[in-house]
């Protein structure tokens, strides 16, 4: 997102412009390493003093910005050189286990999902003072006379509480569903270069289901580099589709 768009001021930021600046997104992808090595030091894959030394390393404000800029200046990859910066700034003997078995979408999708999960807290917080605001809407119009409307036409009265009271009940909907998601959507993926563990062999699905013990997240079942389903959601239900008259011209069929 960027503040030089003419539009960028027209509204307020609830903090969501700032989440997606690079340097947070990077630093989401650096908190996914500290995870990693944290998760394979409890299992004995890496010392602990090496997961102690890359966690106490893995912040963005210790790192030295013109060589990580020069490193993907030079190489195009998406994460080589934060890897490389992470190594040198964790030093000695510990620089060594940074990125232990993982591959480069390990890390950045599940980092991305940090971010993204930094941004669905601040929507559910929003949507919680929208709440609050219709809350204070529909006690106050709760007496309001007003035209109900059919066919373009009004119908019998209603009241503006009421009216608001409908907005508040497809609202919580909405809210569920926000929540339903996440435990779908925030899990760790660490399948190794070709999505199959090949890195770590057995240890690969602990390790992994210790990347999400670290962030609070999921585990993915069956880890794969093109797997994105759980990226988005599709949504069917009954509702959704023309009754079976309609779709039959108007006659039911058997």
């Amino acid at each position: 997102m960027s503040d030089a768009l003419p539009t960028a001021t027209r509204v307020s930021d609830p903090g969501i412009r700032a989440l997606y600046q690079l340097e947070n997104r990077w630093q989401a992808w650096l908190d996914v390493e500290a995870a990693l090595a944290h998760a394979q030091a409890e299992l004995g894959i890496i010392p602990a003093a090496a997961a102690e030394a890359i966690a106490k390393a893995a912040h963005l404000s210790l790192m030295d910005r013109a060589r990580i800029d020069e490193g993907f200046a030079r190489t195009g990859h998406t994460i080589v050189p934060l890897v490389w910066e992470l190594s040198r700034v964790t030093g000695g003997e510990h620089g060594g286990w940074v990125h232990w078995g993982a591959t480069t979408q390990n890390i950045t999708q599940t980092g991305d999902l940090l971010v993204l999960r930094q941004a669905h807290q601040v929507f559910l917080r929003l949507i919680g003072e929208t709440l609050a605001a219709m809350a204070d809407l529909a006690e106050r119009g709760a007496d309001m006379p007003i035209a109900g409307r059919t066919h373009g036409q009004h119908a019998v009265p209603a009241t503006f509480g009421y009216k608001v009271a409908v907005w508040i009940d497809e609202l919580i909907r909405h809210t569920e569903r926000f929540k339903q998601a996440a435990p779908r959507l925030f899990i760790a993926m660490l399948g190794g270069g070709a999505g199959t563990y090949a890195s770590l062999g057995k240890m690969g699905p602990p390790v992994q289901a210790g990347i999400g013990k670290q962030l609070g997240f999921g585990t993915m079942t069956v880890p794969s580099r093109a797997i994105g389903d759980h990226l988005g959601k599709i949504s069917a239900c009954s509702a959704c589709s023309p009754p079976p008259a309609a779709r039959s011209g108007g006659r039911s069929t058997p």
